[in-house]
């Protein structure tokens, strides 16, 4: 099951209600995408296109549940929830049936993909119980006379479009997650997709779940700063200004977000604002332990300041958040070794190359710490 943390139930149907009904069973209900019978030769029944457009819209929502970690999402309970949605051909049918006359169902999802005039269409009804907008009609045209290319076959291409569609309707913010990460891996920084689905985010949702919006917009403008080599140093400050600005707006409506702490915490820290930065950092540790980001940013600023215990406790930290990740492991040794402290060098140093055998910078610093003399005080 989702454990929802720190945050309220209100806020959590609005960020992920797609999420979560994809996982558990609620809410939404995918019930049959029809397809020319001359189709089937070609593999693509109804059954198959079905399934397709589950798996596109889960494929998104796993992503965007990832990116929002301080949201806790436990990976068995997930895992769980994926295996009982793989069972919706099986016995989806009665239960939704019974849940629907009982009124349980906030969207219901059924459409068919079309060839006339050698032009291929998918239509998606997405039904609602929103009196003023009962019905969503999504249409995505192939064949090159419509949207969809970049894919080698179309009807690929018409479902994973339909599943961007769908979700931009059902939640904007999911799908503005699912834009940004792909926008950042196509070098386009100013992010048009991820802005216009968090302008839908704010007109459509409360107000006191802006700061989901807000937080979103700030790391967007600190991704822009980050990467976009084509600024000049002052547009790049004014970059980190707004997502500065965006990231407080979050923390003003909800003080112990993860990310706009970190973020803010980042920030800080490469304008050499130390104590700031401690200070965010130190709040995103309490708002979640176990989040790994936040002890490397945090021990690799303490290591700038030469505070090596410090930066050893975040680091032990970070080990124990995440045991079987050899390069931690190395890090630590280097920290113990540089602190003066070869036995525990050496303990970290070995793990790592248990868990990374073949690496030969990992044998050549237990090699280098098995010929150091072990002096005791």
């Amino acid at each position: 099951m989702l454990d929802f943390g720190i945050f309220t139930l209100p806020a959590i149907a609005a960020a992920l209600v797609f999420v979560t009904a994809l996982f558990i069973g609620e809410d939404i209900v995918i019930e049959k995408v029809d397809v020319p019978t001359f189709r089937e030769w070609s593999g693509y029944s109804s059954t198959v296109a079905t399934r397709q457009l589950s798996d596109e819209l889960r494929e998104m929502s796993v992503a965007a549940a990832s990116e929002l970690h301080a949201i806790n999402i436990d990976e068995g309970g997930v895992e769980k929830g994926i295996n009982a949605f793989e069972d919706y051909f099986e016995v989806g049918l009665l239960i939704n049936g019974a849940r629907n006359m009982l009124g349980l169902i906030k969207y219901y999802i059924n459409g068919e993909i079309t060839e006339a005039d050698g032009v291929t269409r998918l239509y998606v009804r997405v039904y609602t119980k929103d009196e003023d907008n009962p019905v969503k009609l999504i249409i995505v045209t192939g064949s090159g006379k419509g949207n969809v290319t970049g894919k080698g076959n179309e009807i690929d291409a018409l479902l994973h479009e339909g599943a961007v569609q769908i979700l931009e309707f059902i939640n904007p913010y999911i799908i503005a997650l699912y834009h940004r990460r792909m926008e950042l891996e196509q070098k386009q920084f100013d992010f048009p997709k991820t802005h216009a689905a968090i302008q839908r985010f704010l007109v459509n949702q409360p107000t006191e779940q802006h700061f989901l919006a807000y937080g979103m917009l700030g790391r967007v403008h600190m991704l822009r700063a980050e990467n976009d080599t084509s600024l000049t140093p002052e547009q790049r400050e004014a970059a980190y200004g707004d997502a500065e600005r965006h990231l407080q707006a979050a923390l003003l409506q909800q003080p112990e977000f993860l990310y706009p702490l970190i973020n803010l915490g980042m920030i800080r820290a490469a304008k050499k604002d130390y104590v700031a930065a401690d200070g965010y950092f130190a709040r995103a540790v309490r708002a979640d332990p176990n989040y790994l980001a936040t002890r490397t940013a945090w021990g690799d600023m303490l290591v700038e300041q030469g505070l090596l215990d410090d930066a050893i406790i975040q680091y032990a930290a970070a080990v124990e958040i995440s045991p079987h990740d050899a390069r931690l492991h190395a890090r630590l040794a280097a920290l113990y070794e540089k602190a003066g402290k070869p036995v525990e060098a050496r303990e970290e140093a070995e793990a790592a190359l248990r868990l990374d055998p073949i690496s030969e910078a990992n044998a050549r610093k237990v090699r280098e710490l098995e010929e150091k003399p072990v002096i005791v005080h």
